[in-house]
């Protein structure tokens, strides 16, 4: 039995990877320019990475899909998480910044729809191989911007992990602006600013940090940050949650770890 279904993963792997006809490796193969530019060895971004995962492992990013680590081994912020999902009963999951699925993969586990977004073909791709077996996750390959203006506001109870920050593109104002919409959901935005602490990162775009002076719209919010020390996790990062409602107090009321500011 293990064996067939091994067998039936692999052929469905190989189907997606040579037969579907909109999958990114089918059309670079058959791309004679991209082709072109491998052979004379001119390379950048996602072509680097793929080329990296097959002739040098050791100095490929996907390296770190092996330790599987979600929220980048952050076991305080994962604890938190943890809570707030078994504590309030969400009807989706909505993730941008797919990346490796390590964070994807945390959340799958609670058994409910899982979607996230990565606009990264190649990224997209080695994701889609790594849940092609799991039913409740929804991958998909777009700008995230463009996901989230097609969404209709709802009563859903949504958490939304907002996570697709690069150094060309910052997607998190198009993203809030649709997420507060859902009245009854969940924020959680990676890479923030925490006020008053120094010691947790937080990302700077073209000279603009992700912090309340430039998002002044989640002053309306119920907003909590964590209060424990960075040296707690390996390479903490800062964060706030966002309670949209604001009728989650007693679920954040008994998580130690987090101060709320209103």
């Amino acid at each position: 039995m293990k064996l067939i279904k091994t067998l039936k993963k692999i052929v469905s792997i190989n189907f997606f990877l040579l037969f579907s006809r909109d999958n990114w490796f089918r059309k670079y193969l058959l791309n004679d320019l991209k082709v072109q530019k491998l052979i004379n060895g001119s390379l950048s971004g996602d072509t680097e990475d793929l080329l990296d995962n097959l002739f040098s492992l050791s100095n490929s990013r996907l390296k770190q899909a092996m330790f599987n680590k979600p929220f980048n081994d952050q076991k305080t912020r994962k604890k938190i998480v943890k809570e707030i999902l078994e504590s309030i009963q969400f009807d989706k999951i909505i993730e941008t910044g797919t990346l490796l699925g390590n964070t994807t993969e945390f959340f799958q586990k609670f058994s409910i729809p899982v979607i996230s977004i990565e606009i990264s073909e190649f990224y997209f791709l080695v994701s889609k191989i790594r849940f092609i077996d799991k039913g409740n996750v929804n991958l998909i390959n777009s700008n995230s911007s463009d996901y989230f203006n097609k969404l209709t506001p709802s009563k859903e109870k949504i958490f939304f992990y907002l996570d697709a920050h690069s150094q060309e593109y910052i997607p998190l104002m198009n993203e809030l602006s649709k997420c507060l919409e859902f009245k009854n959901s969940i924020i959680l935005i990676d890479d923030f600013k925490v006020p008053g602490d120094k010691n947790f990162g937080f990302d700077i775009y073209k000279g603009e940090e992700l912090s309340l002076q430039n998002y002044e719209m989640l002053n309306d919010y119920d907003l909590y940050f964590p209060n424990y020390s960075p040296n707690k996790d390996n390479g903490s990062r800062g964060y706030v949650l966002v309670d949209i409602s604001g009728k989650n107090k007693n679920v954040f009321s008994k998580i130690k770890n987090l101060d709320n500011l209103y």
